[in-house]
């Protein structure tokens, strides 16, 4: 079986999310073939649609899911797209994770250590990325979840 994330699930997820951050609400679905560009590749304009309706259905089981709520007819068309979720803006780089913050930590480093003249502190912190991106990067993970727990929740 073909993989659907990469080509379809996925650029409905971002657009949704970008689509909400916005205009604080969801686009329909005729609106996100329309922003993904999906009626120029099909004959029959319905096509597109269903294609994002089939992405919406896929999202809406995830656990956790990607989209609060998805409103539909009887017949399945779907005709209301509730808010993204936390995970939905994590999944898609609009929120960080632990270890996407813990990579621009390391590139932070070493593009520190590429722009430092005097040589012991260029050093140091190229031994400090390196530290880092080894043993110390599921440290830095863990700390960096922490912080973030924290922030979300007021712990």
């Amino acid at each position: 079986m073909e993989s659907t994330w990469e080509g379809r699930d996925l650029p409905v997820l971002e657009k949704i999310v970008d689509y909400y951050d916005q205009y604080g609400e969801s686009p329909q679905p005729s609106d996100l073939a329309y922003m993904l560009g999906w009626y120029e590749q099909v004959d029959d304009p319905d096509d597109a649609v269903e294609d994002v309706e089939r992405a919406l259905r896929a999202l809406e089981h995830e656990q956790p899911p990607f989209i609060t709520d998805l409103q539909k007819t009887a017949s399945g068309e779907v005709v209301g797209i509730g808010a993204p979720t936390g995970h939905a803006r994590r999944t898609v780089g609009a929120w960080p994770t632990p270890d996407i913050l813990a990579d621009r930590i390391i590139v932070a480093l070493n593009e520190a250590a590429d722009n430092e003249p005097d040589e012991v502190k260029k050093g140091k912190l190229r031994r400090a990325a390196e530290a880092v991106a080894g043993v110390g990067r599921d440290i830095l993970t863990d700390v960096t979840a922490q912080v973030i727990t924290k922030g979300m929740y007021g712990g």
